[in-house]
C-alpha cells in the first residue's frame, strides 16, 4: 500500500464514481485537482494515547510525538516525498512568502528538545535556527521589523517556546531568518501558542486565559492579537465566552477571513468545528459552520490561493484518522476527499506556493527600558449595556484602580481614578498585570479577568472597560492625561503580597482571638485554640471560607460580596451596630488588609489558591 492514498477526479456524465478509502469509508469523488502541491504533517495513528479524556483542557503539546514527519503531496498524483526522513520528529511547517522555503519545528533525535529549522521546498538545505534547552514549536514567517534608521528591514519568524526550561508555560518569540536575535513578544502567565500572521502584520494566536474559575477551573483558549514587536496586545475573538477552546487560526492571504477551530474539549490532536471571523472586524463577524450530520471534527483549516479551503477531518469513530478534504467555503461542507491513509493522521496542510507578503512593523521601543505607560479614557464606558448587573458601575462610584502582578500575585500599586473615569499610570514593563476598579473604601467593583502587559517604553491606552473597540471615543481631553502618569513601577521588593498566613493571621491573633471576641464564649466564628491559649489560625482560615449558614464569611475574589467585609465596613443595616462596637478596635489599615486579601482570592499563602490549599 502506498504511503498516501489519493482520490482522483473521475466524472462520467452526471454520475461520479465512489472510492473506498481504508479507514475512511465511501465518499463521492469530485473535481479535486489542486493547482499547487501541499506540505502536510503525518502523525502515526499508532501514537494515540490509550485513554483520551474528553473533558481535559491543556496546551496542545501532546501532538508533538516521535514519528511525526513532514511530507510533500504532489498535485500530479505521484508518490509523496517525505521531507524529514532524518528527524525523529518534525511538524508545524510554514511556507515562506515566495514559496521557496519551509520553516518547521523538529528534533533530530528522540531525546532532543524541539527547535526551529528551515529547509528548501524539496527538503534540502536544512538549517537549525534555535538552540538550547526547552521546547520551540509552531514557527511562522512574519513581516519585517525595523527601526527607522536601519539600513534595511529585518524579516522575522515568530514561534512559541517555553518561557524557561523548567516551566510548562509557552510564550511567543520573534527572531530574524538566521536566529541571531531573539525577542519575547508575549507575557501571559499561562501559555500563548499557534501564531498566524494577518495581512496588516499583526500576529493572531491562541492564548490560554485562566484568571480564576469563572470560566471553569481550566479557563479557556481565546484568540489574541499583538504587533510584531509585542506592543498593542488586544483580544481578537472569544476571550470571555464559550466554547472553551479556540486554536489553529489560519489567515486567508487574499481575502478577509481568519478561520479557526473551536470546541468544548481538547483531545490528543485537537479538533472541533470550523468557524471564521473577518480580520478587520473580528468582534462583529463571527460565523460557525454548524454541522449536524455527524460528530466528527475538523483540524487545521488552510485557505487556498484561489479562494478555496482545505482542512483535515476525522469521523467520530475511535479508530478513524484525519484525512484532507477540500471544503466549500460558503457552507463548510466537505466537497471532496483529497488525501487519506489509514495508518497516518494528515494534518497542518500548507500550500506550497507564493503568497502576498504581510506588512512590516517600525519599532520605536527602547532596548533596556523597564517601564511603560497605560491609560484609560473612561473606565465607565462599556459595551456591556446599562443594566446594573452588566454595567461597570454607576458614575461616581469608582475612585481608585488597583494594579496586580501575576507571578507571584501581589499588588503593584494603587492609583486614583478621576471624576471623568480616566486614569494614567506608569507600570513595570514585560510583566503580566490585571486591574481592579475600587470604590471609596478600596473594595473592588470590577476585576479584569485576563492578564495584560506593556513593552518597555510603550504607551498604550484603552477607551474604557469592555468598550466597543469598533467605535471611536468621544473627542475630549480627559483629566488624567493632563497630569503626569502615576508611577507604580516599584521594584519587586516593594510590591505587596496579601495572604492569610503572613498578613491576616497576625491581625486575627492580636485583635480577634481575644476575650469577648471570637474565642469560646464570644461571637461566631469561634476560633479554636492550641494548648488552651494559642489561636488555631489554620482552623480560623477554614472557618472563614467554608459555608456556614447563608454562605462563607469570605468569598474569594469578591470582597464586595463577603459578609465579613460588609460587616467590617458597616454596609449591612443589621450589622452596623456590631461593626461600630465589636470591631471598633480594628484600625483602618487592618480593615484594608482584609479587603485586599478577599479581593485577591483569599489565599492561605501567596502563590496558592484557597481551593485545594486549605492547611
Amino acid at each position: 500500500m502506498n504511503d498516501v492514498v489519493r482520490t482522483v477526479s473521475v466524472l462520467l456524465g452526471t454520475a461520479a464514481l465512489a472510492f473506498v478509502v481504508p479507514g475512511i469509508g465511501v465518499l463521492p469523488a469530485q473535481d479535486v485537482v489542486l493547482d499547487d502541491d501541499l506540505i502536510v504533517v503525518e502523525i502515526p495513528a499508532a501514537a494515540a494515547p490509550r485513554l483520551q479524556d474528553r473533558d481535559r483542557l491543556s496546551t496542545p503539546l501532546d501532538r508533538y510525538v516521535d514519528g511525526a514527519r513532514i511530507v510533500r503531496l504532489n498535485r500530479s498524483g505521484t508518490d509523496p516525498a517525505v521531507l524529514t526522513p532524518e528527524f525523529a520528529a518534525a511538524c508545524d511547517p510554514d511556507v515562506s512568502f515566495d514559496g521557496t522555503t519551509i520553516v518547521f519545528a523538529g528534533r533530530r533525535l528522540a531525546g532532543d528538545a524541539w527547535q526551529i529549522w528551515t529547509m528548501n521546498a524539496d527538503g534540502s538545505g536544512k538549517r537549525q535556527l534555535t538552540d538550547g534547552p526547552g521546547q520551540r514549536i509552531a514557527p511562522v514567517f512574519a513581516g519585517a521589523r525595523f527601526y527607522l534608521d536601519d539600513a534595511a528591514p529585518t524579516p522575522q519568524i515568530v514561534f512559541a517556546a517555553r518561557t524557561a526550561p523548567d516551566h510548562d508555560s509557552f510564550a511567543l518569540y520573534g527572531t530574524d531568518l538566521h536566529g541571531d536575535t531573539v525577542h519575547r513578544l508575549t507575557f501571559n502567565p499561562q501559555s500563548d501558542f499557534s501564531p498566524a500572521v494577518l495581512p496588516n502584520g499583526r500576529v493572531v494566536f491562541s492564548s490560554w486565559q485562566r484568571f480564576d474559575d469563572h470560566l471553569g477551573p481550566d479557563g479557556i483558549f481565546a484568540l489574541q492579537a499583538v504587533n510584531l514587536d509585542g506592543t498593542d496586545l488586544m483580544p481578537f475573538h472569544g476571550n470571555h465566552e464559550p466554547p472553551r477552546y479556540r486554536d489553529m487560526a489560519a489567515v486567508d492571504p487574499t481575502g478577509d477571513r481568519v478561520y479557526f477551530v473551536e470546541s468544548d474539549r481538547l483531545l490528543w490532536l485537537g479538533g472541533g468545528r470550523l468557524a471564521f471571523v473577518s480580520w478587520r472586524r473580528p468582534l462583529r463577524s463571527y460565523q460557525s459552520f454548524d454541522r449536524k450530520s455527524d460528530d466528527g471534527v475538523f483540524h487545521s483549516p488552510t485557505p487556498l490561493p484561489g479562494g478555496g479551503l482545505v482542512a483535515s477531518y476525522r469521523h467520530a469513530s475511535p479508530d478513524s484518522v484525519f484525512a484532507i478534504y477540500r471544503l466549500d467555503p460558503a457552507s463548510g461542507e466537505r466537497a471532496a476527499l483529497l488525501f487519506a491513509n489509514e495508518d497516518w493522521h494528515l494534518i497542518d496542510a500548507q500550500v506550497l506556493a507564493p503568497r502576498p507578503p504581510t506588512r512590516g512593523r517600525s519599532n520605536w521601543l527602547q532596548p533596556g527600558a523597564t517601564t511603560g505607560v497605560l491609560y484609560c479614557l473612561d473606565c465607565y464606558r462599556t459595551s456591556l449595556g446599562e443594566h446594573p448587573a452588566r454595567s461597570v458601575a454607576p458614575r461616581g462610584t469608582i475612585k481608585h484602580v488597583r494594579v496586580i502582578e501575576a507571578e507571584p500575585q501581589r499588588i503593584v500599586g494603587i492609583a486614583p481614578v478621576e471624576d471623568d473615569g480616566s486614569f494614567h499610570i506608569r507600570v513595570p514593563a514585560e510583566t503580566p498585570l490585571t486591574f481592579q476598579l475600587l470604590d471609596e473604601d478600596y473594595v473592588a467593583v470590577r476585576t479584569q479577568r485576563a492578564w495584560t502587559w506593556v513593552m518597555g517604553n510603550e504607551n498604550r491606552g484603552c477607551i474604557g472597560c469592555h468598550e466597543d473597540r469598533e467605535l471611536s471615543p468621544p473627542n475630549r481631553l480627559v483629566t488624567a492625561i493632563t497630569k503626569p502618569a502615576v508611577n507604580l513601577a516599584q521594584p519587586p521588593n516593594r510590591r505587596r503580597t496579601v495572604d492569610f498566613r503572613n498578613q491576616i493571621a497576625p491581625i486575627v491573633a492580636a485583635r480577634c482571638a481575644t476575650a469577648g471576641c471570637h474565642i469560646a464564649g464570644g461571637v461566631a466564628p469561634i476560633l479554636g485554640v492550641i494548648d488552651g491559649t494559642t489561636p488555631d489560625l489554620r482552623s480560623a482560615y477554614t472557618a472563614l471560607l467554608e459555608p456556614a449558614g447563608d454562605g462563607p464569611y469570605v468569598v474569594p475574589g469578591q470582597a464586595r460580596s463577603s459578609p465579613l467585609i460588609r460587616l467590617l465596613l458597616g454596609r449591612d443595616s443589621t450589622a452596623r451596630a456590631d461593626a461600630a462596637s465589636a470591631h471598633a478596635h480594628l484600625d483602618r489599615r487592618d480593615v484594608l488588609r482584609f479587603i485586599e486579601w478577599a479581593d485577591l482570592g483569599a489565599v492561605w499563602e501567596s502563590g496558592s489558591h484557597a481551593e485545594g490549599s486549605t492547611p
